[in-house]
């Protein structure tokens, strides 16, 4: 189901000339309304499951680094490591996939 859902955020976001949801230029409020939650599952899914969206999923890296060039995206993004401890107090518990 996630990945499917991945897919389809990174379809939606070649739906539209530019790297933001609703395309152009500049963030929409779509787009500062939905990026901290793809925040935490970056890092988590990096963190605990060794998977990387951004290098698996083209237009989410372009995505987030269009808001990175951003100084007003910077000074408000999340870290990796925040990210990626603060799940597991909220969400009762994050486990790491066991080496194959």
């Amino acid at each position: 189901a996630f990945f499917a859902a991945a897919e389809r955020f990174d379809a939606a976001l070649g739906e539209h000339a530019g790297a933001f949801l609703l395309g152009g230029d500049a963030p929409t409020v779509a787009d500062t309304v939905f990026v901290p939650y793809v925040e935490r599952m970056v890092a988590s899914l990096y963190y605990y499951k060794g998977y990387d969206v951004r290098a698996a999923h083209a237009r989410v890296d372009a995505w987030f680094c269009a808001l990175e060039r951003r100084p007003s995206y910077r000074a408000v993004q999340g870290d990796a490591h925040t990210h990626a401890h603060d799940l597991p107090p909220q969400m009762g518990g994050c486990y790491a996939t066991p080496a194959a």
